[in-house]
């Protein structure tokens, strides 16, 4: 096997190992109620992630070999029309999964923050809380309690 051939094969680890990130990604927000679930996925996911770094390691190693220190945008252009074919599309296609993989890990990251500031509110509802919502004179000892979610 060439380091060419080697390069693509890596490429398309990737993207796989990116599409499967994009469905443990999508199964968790899914289940964004069930803590059980989402802990279960989050751990596929570091296991999916250590794989994916080992890719990439091997893809930087492959892509120093081939492109010799031109940047990726230079490297593609110096390659002839027929490898230009094989390989854009893929790159392509990996640029494609680190945008949406991105974009889900920013809606999780704002979904998990939300269930946790609703629990938190449900929490201080339940438990109660002594501090008074406004303020009150030095020395008074006024409790009161506020159904109103003080968190910032």
């Amino acid at each position: 096997m060439t380091v060419w051939d080697e390069f693509i094969a890596v490429v398309e680890r990737e993207n796989s190992l990116l599409q499967e990130l994009i469905e443990l990604g999508t199964a968790k927000q899914q289940s964004i109620n069930d803590a059980q679930e989402v802990s279960r996925l989050a751990g596929e996911e570091q296991l999916c992630l250590a794989r994916l770094e080992e890719v990439e390691k091997e893809r930087v190693e492959l892509f120093d070999v081939l492109a010799a220190g031109k940047t990726l945008e230079d490297w593609v252009a110096s390659l002839n029309s027929e490898l230009q074919e094989v390989v854009s599309p893929l790159l392509l296609e990996l640029m494609e999964n680190l945008a949406v993989l991105q974009s889900l890990n920013d809606l999780n990251q704002e979904l998990l923050a939300q269930s946790l500031g609703f629990v938190q509110f449900s929490l201080n509802l339940m438990v109660g809380d002594d501090t008074s919502p406004t303020y009150t004179r030095p020395g008074s000892n006024q409790a009161g309690r506020s159904i109103f979610d003080r968190k910032v």
